[in-house]
């Protein structure tokens, strides 16, 4: 179990560091991020969210943004708020439309709060992942393989 959790922890460290080398080269990366968020796909944002949080954070221009320079999280944050109020104004015309604009609104609630919690807590959980890469794991391996008797 620790051997599959410390290998699970170290490709994650890879993925993470190969998502920040690419966002490092995106050319409106808050646009893209936005993308992913307003299209409900919330593993892909927590990584890129994770991965490229130092880059979020140093402030990111945007089309929507113009050039001006702030902080991500909190363009992110405003875009999310102004989506949310917009769904709680909406109306559906029939039942399945009520039932899909009740769902995005469920959707754009999850939205903010992954936003939120990598806003605060990032920085500590990709400190703790790159520690926790730093593990010699072949040294487990090797301990955790039964040893053969000698013929």
């Amino acid at each position: 179990m620790t051997l599959r959790f410390l290998f699970l922890v170290v490709l994650q460290k890879i993925f993470l560091d190969t998502t920040r080398l690419l966002a490092d080269k995106t050319n409106n990366l808050l646009d893209e991020l936005w993308n992913y968020l307003e299209h409900g796909k919330l593993i892909q944002s927590a990584v890129l969210l994770l991965a490229a949080q130092e880059q979020i954070r140093g402030g990111c221009s945007s089309k929507i943004n113009g050039s001006s320079k702030k902080d991500g999280f909190d363009i992110i944050n405003k875009r999310i708020l102004r989506l949310a109020f917009a769904l709680r104004w909406g109306k559906g015309s029939n039942r399945k439309a009520q039932k899909l604009l009740k769902e995005r609104r469920t959707l754009i609630d999850c939205t903010g709060l992954l936003v939120d919690v990598i806003s605060h807590t990032g920085e500590p959980l990709s400190a703790y992942i790159q520690a926790h890469s730093e593990v010699h794991i072949f040294g487990y391996i090797v301990a955790s393989v039964p040893q053969m008797p000698v013929a």
